[in-house]
């Protein structure tokens, strides 16, 4: 598992960062990580007053600013498919939506999306193609079905800590 490698662990405070710029504009709610030491389908959940209300996939780019991530990225974030449907199938047997956070270290900026909603069905355009990508953190080189989900209108935190959507 990549993130019990040394450049995985670097990830965990940027996780962490990004669970608490979210958590503090909505302090009702407990941003819960699925164990780091087991290949878990989703990261976490969002929970409010004890109950599950969303399955979180958690990704950090700490190579990425926010001009960068909507300039040359034209918005798209880059998630395998599989990833993107194993989550949305957790989500959906939940009856919870499924959201996307992505954190861009550079920038200190939590980008928020709601990727599938109770029923399952996809909230923002996703284009899926082959491509050739970074097979893990720890590097190497894999094809295959990738999902670029449009983040256009994805809640931003950050920025002194102001939501601005």
């Amino acid at each position: 598992m990549d993130i019990l490698t040394q450049k995985g662990q670097l990830t965990l405070p940027d996780e962490a960062r990004a669970h608490q710029l979210f958590t503090s504009q909505h302090a009702n709610f407990t941003y819960v990580e699925t164990p780091k030491d087991k290949p878990s389908d989703i990261d976490a959940f969002l929970v409010k007053n004890g109950i599950i209300k969303a399955v979180v996939e958690t990704k950090c780019r700490y190579d990425c600013d926010i001009n960068k991530f909507f300039g040359q990225y034209n918005g798209k974030w880059l998630v395998t498919l599989d990833k993107i449907e194993r989550c949305r199938d957790v989500a959906k047997s939940l009856c919870v939506d499924f959201v996307g956070f992505l954190y861009l270290k550079q920038s200190d900026i939590l980008l928020v999306q709601k990727i599938s909603n109770v029923f399952g069905s996809y909230v923002p355009n996703i284009e899926i193609k082959s491509t050739e990508t970074q097979a893990t953190i720890n590097g190497g080189k894999a094809v295959r079905s990738n999902a670029y989900i449009d983040m256009s209108k994805a809640k931003l935190y950050g920025l002194h800590n102001s939501n601005k959507n």
